[in-house]
């Protein structure tokens, strides 16, 4: 988590204050805390030759992969702690962009840092990855933006599903896959993998109290000199329909409208500011409407 700009916002300079908005900061509202504990559990699992897991499910920039990144920022050992004693709890990366086992094994093993060559047999590489990651005590594997792997045919996408079912379980330890709700058509396509990946949703935002108190929690990480009421009725409800329900819309949005405050000098975020006509002067469209032609 990166620490509030606004409590040392008065010493920086106006520059420094528009580059601070673009910081990634952790927001832990209820749902994603609900997933992260539920991702704890499974990390703590006794060891077992069926270990659960778990599929994360959610739109588009809704904070799957920043709840990923939390989670994985919990169990990074520190640096003395890993030059004592190299660890790596946690494997995260991102599906290949095919179904494809070899070029998952190749992936895994480019992240340890350990490349394949272009004729070793996915077996070669999976034999690899079991003795690294053994010996880095591996304790899980996220595998995010997993829609990817609809990107091919039926055989190659059973293959490429066996693949990570015999990976889980000759290391036996869990797998977390993540991405959007065509994720669920991957692992609905074989019974035996749908049956031994868990669903959890992270749903786009409704206009109602969570919400609220999201804009709430939201408002002082901008880092404005003066208070904006997220929360109040009509600019929250402009913010959610602007971005259209998903907290990473939101949070485009929001870091637009605060580097205006900013640099206008105004230092607070108005009703004015969350009109459509006003939004477009600051380049601003909901996703719905950014691949449309205007004349």
């Amino acid at each position: 988590m990166t620490q509030d700009i606004e409590n040392n916002e008065s010493t920086l300079s106006t520059e420094s204050r528009v580059q601070a908005i673009k910081r990634p900061f952790w927001i832990g509202y209820p749902r994603a805390q609900a997933i992260i504990q539920q991702m704890e559990d499974i990390f703590n699992h006794p060891k077992m030759h069926r270990m659960p897991n778990l599929a994360i499910i959610g739109e588009t920039n809704n904070g799957k992969t920043m709840v990923l990144k939390t989670f994985c920022r919990r169990h990074t050992p520190t640096e003395e702690a890993y030059l004592e004693h190299p660890t790596l709890p946690i494997l995260m990366l991102q599906a290949p962009p095919e179904p494809n086992e070899g070029r998952l094994y190749a992936d895994i093993l480019t992240s340890l840092f350990a490349t394949a060559g272009a004729r070793e047999t996915a077996d070669s590489k999976l034999q690899r990855i079991r003795m690294l990651l053994t010996n880095l005590e591996t304790r899980m594997i996220i595998l995010d933006e997993f829609q990817n792997t609809l990107a091919g045919s039926g055989t190659r996408l059973r293959r490429f599903l066996n693949g990570i079912k015999y990976l889980g379980n000759e290391l036996s330890i869990p797998i977390i896959v993540a991405g959007t709700p065509e994720t669920l058509n991957v692992l609905q396509s074989d019974p035996q993998i749908a049956n031994r990946f868990e669903p959890v949703f992270l749903p786009k935002w409704e206009l109602d109290e969570d919400y609220l108190r999201l804009l709430a929690t939201i408002e002082p990480k901008l880092g404005l000199k003066h208070k904006s009421k997220l929360h109040d009725p009509i600019i929250a409800k402009r913010l959610h329909e602007e971005s259209e329900g998903t907290i990473g819309e939101l949070m485009k949005l929001l870091q637009k409208l605060a580097k205006d405050a900013i640099l206008a000098g105004g230092e607070t975020i108005t009703q004015e500011m969350v009109q459509r006509g006003y939004l477009k002067t600051l380049g601003w469209n909901p996703p719905s409407l950014r691949n449309r032609y205007e004349r």
